[in-house]
């Protein structure tokens, strides 16, 4: 039986894909640290009072430029207010309902 030798280049690549998922397995620690906040969760956490809609407002639809939306930072790209004890998260982009709370 034969045994033959890989050249270096293959040598060198399979060098760099090793180290590529070494650098790959660091990624989970490095994500957990970023401060993502969730939407929803941050506006359960959050409420505030309802806000008055004459019917309730529907997946898609457009939110009204009377309702005060409460935004979560100056680049989440999200807000919300509350309708009827639950909270309505709103893309802020379109102002279109994104999720209703439960």
């Amino acid at each position: 039986m034969r045994v033959r030798r890989l050249p270096a280049a293959l040598g060198a690549a399979r060098g760099a894909i090793v180290a590529v998922c070494a650098a790959i397995a660091t990624l989970p620690a490095a994500a957990d640290q970023r401060s993502d906040v969730n939407v929803y969760q941050y506006a359960v956490e959050n409420p505030v009072d309802d806000s008055p809609l004459p019917i309730p407002p529907s997946l898609g639809e457009t939110v009204p430029v009377t309702v005060s939306l409460v935004p979560l930072s100056e680049d989440a790209g999200y807000a919300y207010f509350y309708y009827n004890g639950r909270p309505v998260i709103v893309d802020l982009n379109t102002r279109s309902v994104v999720r209703f709370g439960k």
